[in-house]
């Protein structure tokens, strides 16, 4: 009698199908191998590609689908904890909170195992799973790409702050929407090799906006690594591998999310962790939004240390600017800008303007008056977001406020801006 065993060994396969719809996009599956005899064969081997094709040809032949199989591996493999396992959901994971996107071709049976990538950055996942990482690094991810031509204005205030913090802890960019603040902020941390850095910020959602700028700007640096709820790493794993000497790291979290921890008078026992890190640089996105309450104070209080520096960014601190010294502050407005765009020509002639898709704006002032009190938020600011807020027909909630404010003289500036071209 000849006894067989159930437990059967596990491979990853990748695949590629040449049609212009799957064009520059690979599938990563999962296989179970009939020979019982493959443990310890090395990566594509005829074993591990024959049995990679049975399953392949389950759901390509009958549409008769002519596919490349790229590479096959084991999940089996040897580490410091003895023999391990992985599966092919823990390398789309990787992948994903890597910045790779999948590909959905069928959404009736929810075929998403295709990503927008190379084998090599695939062959990476893989390894990055093996090695206990929940994302690539930057460096790791493939792509052409090239290092950040920074505007005048911009490399002005990279230098200034790097120069101020060597001789104070905090900072402010007063710079309004289009200066590139996210790209330049991560470029100080580049340059000042800041080990531990905190983005925190009011907004959420910008999350994948920093994890994308995040890449442009350490691309070249696989001793960085990004973290946040929901892309690169988990902020334990990042703060394992910096104690280890590892990485050092940018993570990505919410005033929201802080705000409600046990530490700073929420109700939640969270974050700890998080509190407890000696971050040697914060930056506060929208820092306007959410810092002056006393929730937002005590956060910040908990988070920042003795040497922490603050790089506080911003299109409308005027709740901020009494904190500040004057060589604390760096302003860049749109006038600035405008004027930079229309000069260069004159004293860069030749050279291409980096102004020029940038639209021209047409810039109009307006007294607030008696509404300035009727439409204050948490942070004891006017509040734009209900002045301007639309009702269920798309029309003005404030109608008769606004006819009101434009009916004012000028005492109080707001800075209204009105794209040329557009209504």
């Amino acid at each position: 009698m000849k006894f067989t065993s159930s437990l059967k060994l596990k491979l990853i396969y990748v695949f590629r199908i040449n049609d212009a719809a799957h064009r520059g996009c690979l599938k990563v599956g999962e296989a179970t191998c009939d020979n019982d005899n493959v443990f310890g064969l090395a990566p594509n081997s005829k074993p591990l590609n024959e049995s990679a094709k049975k399953r392949i040809n389950q759901y390509t032949q009958t549409a008769g689908i002519a596919y490349d199989l790229l590479y096959t591996e084991l999940t089996i493999y040897n580490s410091r904890k003895g023999l391990c396992s992985f599966n092919d959901k823990e390398v789309h994971s990787v992948l994903e909170r890597s910045g790779i996107r999948k590909k959905i071709f069928d959404t009736e049976n929810k075929a998403n195992e295709w990503f927008i990538t190379d084998l090599e950055t695939i062959k990476r996942a893989i390894t990055a799973v093996k090695e206990g990482r929940e994302s690539l690094s930057s460096a790791e991810v493939s792509h052409d790409q090239m290092p950040i031509v920074f505007r005048p204005e911009q490399r002005e205030a990279i230098e200034k702050t790097k120069k101020q913090f060597k001789k104070s802890n905090q900072m402010l960019w007063n710079a309004k929407m289009r200066f590139g603040k996210t790209l330049s902020a991560l470029q100080v941390v580049k340059d000042m090799d800041f080990s531990r850095t905190l983005i925190l910020t009011h907004r959420p959602v910008v999350d994948s906006g920093w994890f994308e700028d995040f890449g442009k700007i350490f691309y070249d640096c696989p001793c960085f690594a990004y973290g946040s709820k929901n892309n690169g790493d988990s902020h334990a794993s990042l703060e394992a591998r910096a104690k280890q000497g590892k990485c050092q790291y940018v993570y990505f979290a919410s005033m929201q999310d802080l705000r409600g921890s046990e530490l700073v008078g929420g109700n939640f026992d969270k974050n700890n962790e998080v509190f407890a890190t000696a971050w040697d640089c914060i930056i506060v996105d929208e820092a306007h939004e959410g810092t002056q309450t006393e929730l937002g104070k005590a956060v910040m209080q908990e988070l920042t240390k003795a040497n922490t520096k603050i790089l506080r960014l911003s299109g409308t601190p005027f709740n901020l600017l009494d904190d500040f010294k004057e060589d604390e502050i760096y302003t860049w407005d749109y006038v600035m800008e405008q004027r930079a765009k229309a000069s260069w020509d004159l004293t860069h002639f030749g050279d291409p303007n980096p102004y020029a898709s940038l639209p021209t704006m047409n810039i109009y002032t307006y007294d607030l008056g008696r509404l300035l009190h009727e439409f204050v938020d948490e942070d004891v600011a006017f509040n734009f977001r209900e002045f301007f807020r639309v009702n269920e027909a798309g029309k003005f909630s404030y109608i008769s406020k606004f006819h009101i404010l434009i009916s004012y003289k000028l005492t109080i500036y707001i800075v209204m801006c009105f794209y040329q071209g557009t209504n």
